[in-house]
């Protein structure tokens, strides 16, 4: 899997935001 960066596109796929499209503001390493 491709690190996520700053200003990438990306699509909520859990949690209350489940479906929407955001920009990642913040990245949190695991």
């Amino acid at each position: 899997m491709r690190k996520i960066k700053k200003k990438d596109k990306v699509v909520v796929i859990a949690g209350k935001d489940k479906g929407k499209i955001g920009e990642v503001l913040k990245v949190i390493p695991k």
